[in-house]
């Protein structure tokens, strides 16, 4: 697993008012979550918009270095961002040990959908249910996603949590019996036609016709006879 770095200043003052003043100065709030403790903390905008466009949205150990020359290794808990601007809020890191396992959560990619059985050979539909699997593993050993194969699927079947690929030294949490991505049969194409169906059998228009023809008729019939009985 490779490891990214990310300079840190430590900082004092907190609050509405100096989160501001930082995130004018190009900076962004941020708070470090160890054992029982949390510190807070500021880091560059640039730096870590960089560091996250270099990690690609996976999961990833992030060494933070600060400006005393100490260092510690950390998880991107969660990022605050203003859903007006799209800038980012605050950030908060949680500190992991070396050598020491963690629990986290991490991505499922799905791999071979163009190829799965049940969509190539009976038109199925893949359900992506579960996006996220939490893990337990060491900082060394954190894969940045879980590879998910899903060509081998047919209509029916489902690959749960118990199915998903063995990682060395990761161990899976949550209930084995879970369904991460399935293969269900194409029930929109049949409703399409059943309903397709529907309208055929009540086409109101050609019955309406029908009768307006013979109301017609009638009329026509009935002209006839007082035209008769005038003459």
């Amino acid at each position: 697993m490779h490891t990214y770095s990310l300079n840190i200043f430590s900082r004092e003052k907190t609050g509405r008012g100096s989160a501001r003043r930082l995130r004018t100065a190009g900076r962004i709030p941020a708070a470090v979550y160890g054992r029982g403790n949390c510190r807070s903390i500021a880091v560059s905008a640039v730096d870590f918009r960089n560091l996250n466009r270099e990690i690609g949205g996976g999961a990833a150990v992030v060494e933070l270095k600060d400006e005393k020359g100490g260092t510690s290794l950390s998880l991107v808990q969660e990022i605050q961002r203003d859903a007006v601007k799209d800038t980012i809020n605050h950030i908060d890191f949680q500190e992991i040990e070396r050598g020491h396992e963690f629990n986290t959560r991490v991505r499922v990619t799905l791999v071979k959908e163009a190829d799965c059985v049940g969509v190539k050979n009976d038109g199925g539909v893949i359900d992506h249910q579960v996006y996220e699997v939490e893990i337990r593993c060491r900082p060394s050993k954190l894969p940045d996603h879980i590879p998910v194969d899903v060509s081998a699927l047919e209509i029916g079947e489902a690959i749960c949590i118990k199915d998903l690929p063995e990682l060395e030294a990761v161990e899976y949490l949550g209930e084995p019996d879970q369904v991460i991505v399935s293969c269900q049969p194409p029930t929109v194409a049949a409703e399409t036609t059943d309903d397709a169906e529907a309208v055929a059998a009540d086409e109101v228009p050609s019955t309406k016709v029908g009768r307006d023809d013979d109301e017609a008729a009638g009329a026509a019939d009935d002209s006839s006879g007082v035209a008769d009985g005038k003459s």
